[in-house]
């Protein structure tokens, strides 16, 4: 019999090849990818007779999902194994960026001069790590996955499953997106019961040095909202007779960045603090007019909040800001007149302006940005005022740690990895570096949907979430992958023997013992 990637060599070998093909976000090595990584999965004998269990998805940007099914005709019990290809671009490998996808000349480019910190260079040397763009985040997790689904086919297991590799999520995930609305209407059409969703994003550490073994049970959000000020312009000679929306903008960004009110708490966990993304104000050119409208958006993370309680809280805060300016200002500026605050939802009701003419940008935060300042311009440039509204993208919170079969899973594989590895694994129930499996099994009900898409300027125009499909494909989530250190960076590296042994082999056990049709 016939193996490609069953042996912890092939596995690497495997690893390997899937980096050196680029794979980097809006790069023609993502557009190339999916091909490529059909052909591979088209070596399996399976494959050759089932062409049509191989299927690439297009993504509203072009690009292609890959999404390969494994059909056992003994049941109906599925479990999905979802993965990105693409990966963050190279610059920060400066002069060796020429060896970024290239695993052995990295490593000895690496070793030829001292680049790091001894803990690095203490793995620069053990011959422990693989290192390279991407091999970490996450082709590891790809490539365990294309050896547990050869496994299925070589040995006929009873359990269907369906592999899912994606583009874009480093950037918007219009891969997961477009799989999401795929993979519903196949679940569906070939009446499978999906029991599982796992994804394989490696451990990442929480400390610098920590060299704690993670699994996930879910997987953190996020929701970015904005505010747009309104302000006067006046001469700098003159400054009582305008209002500075940098004044304003900055007063709001002192009250929301860094904000604890934001956090939120899961057991032991805790979300990170909110941050600006962006603040600037939108004056193009030098001249001594003060800059009359200004722009912020921040990234709030969340575990169990709605769209709406997060914007409601931001409205307060932002009310309480203005109204406090109102009263710092009022003993130099005698007539300050009122500054308005209102949702984007509201300030489109008061408009017949067509969006579309005012549209000229190309990323979603920046149509955002511009919907908000035409409908403004149109309508209040006699008025302060302050809007609020959500710029994408948002990532809605995933967790089931209260999922019976989880609890099960998590326990087992803990028990497995001391027991055979001799390492200690801990559960988290929020990863942490967000992921798509924010978009599967959508928890927060269809009115919260309903008011995100309402308060999201040009929602639906380029940006959009398939809640619906989302709800659909409500199956628990799980997330167990290898042992690696400094995604994003040029230190960037997996475990060997965590990729290429211990964890294929844990995910392995989890299916048959928990997936499996006995």
């Amino acid at each position: 019999m016939n193996t490609l990637w069953q042996t912890p060599e092939a596995r690497i070998e495997l690893l390997k090849r899937l980096v050196k093909n680029d794979s980097v976000t809006n790069s023609e090595g993502e557009q190339r990818f999916p091909f490529f990584l059909k052909q591979q999965l088209e070596q399996l004998d399976y494959f050759k007779h089932t062409e049509s269990h191989i299927q690439l998805v297009e993504t509203s940007d072009h690009k292609n999902a890959i999404c390969a099914l494994y059909r056992s005709y003994d049941t109906d019990r599925t479990i999905i194994m979802m993965s990105h290809y693409d990966t963050v671009d190279v610059q920060d490998y400066g002069q060796l960026a020429a060896y970024a996808f290239d695993s052995d000349a990295l490593i000895e480019a690496f070793k030829g001069q001292a680049l790091f910190d001894e803990d690095v260079e203490r793995d620069v040397h053990s011959d422990h790590y693989l290192f390279g763009r991407g091999v970490m985040d996450m082709k590891s997790g790809l490539m365990m996955q294309m050896s547990i689904l050869e496994k299925a086919t070589l040995e006929a297991w009873p359990v269907n499953i369906i592999l899912v590799s994606v583009p874009d999520e480093e950037v918007g995930s219009s891969g997961m997106k477009a799989a999401t609305t795929f993979l519903n209407e196949w679940v569906q059409s070939l009446q499978l019961d999906v029991k599982l969703i796992m994804n394989s994003e490696p451990s990442f550490s929480q400390l610098p040095s920590d060299e704690t073994h993670y699994i996930y049970t879910g997987s953190i959000g996020k929701l970015m909202p904005g505010v747009m000020v309104y302000g006067k312009e006046t001469h700098v000679g003159e400054p009582l007779k305008g209002l500075s929306s940098n004044y304003i903008i900055s007063r709001i960004n002192q009250e929301i960045e860094y904000n604890a009110a934001f956090t939120e708490h899961y057991k032991k966990e805790t979300t990170p603090l909110p941050v600006a993304l962006k603040m600037h104000d939108l004056k193009q050119d030098y001249n001594v007019q003060t800059p009359f409208i200004s722009s912020a958006y921040y990234n709030v993370f969340i575990f169990r909040k709605t769209a709406e309680s997060v914007l409601s809280q931001f409205e307060h805060i932002v009310r309480r800001t203005v109204s406090e300016i109102k009263r710092d200002l009022s003993h130099i500026m005698p007539d300050m007149p009122n500054i308005n605050v209102i949702t984007y939802h509201d300030l489109l009701k008061q408009d017949d302006v067509d969006i579309e003419q005012l549209i000229t940008a190309e990323t979603d935060q920046e149509i955002t940005e511009q919907i908000v300042q035409g409908l403004l311009s149109s309508h209040h440039h006699n008025d302060y005022t302050v809007v609020i509204y959500f710029a994408p993208p948002y990532y809605p919170a995933i967790n089931s740690s209260e999922d019976k079969l989880v609890t099960q899973i998590s326990k087992y594989a803990i028990k497995q990895m001391d027991k055979c590895y001799h390492r200690k694994l801990r559960k988290i129930h929020y990863f942490n570096g967000i992921s798509d499996l924010s978009y599967v099994n959508y928890q927060a009900s269809m009115k919260d949907a309903d008011f995100y898409m309402n308060q999201t300027p040009g929602y639906g125009r380029n940006y959009s979430i398939p809640f619906a499909d989302m709800q659909a494909l409500s199956a628990p989530v799980i997330n167990i992958g290898a042992f690696g250190k400094d995604p994003h960076q040029l230190s960037e590296r997996i475990h060997i023997k965590s990729v290429s042994e211990e964890i294929p082999d844990i995910i392995e056990k989890v299916i048959q013992k928990f997936l499996w049709h006995h």
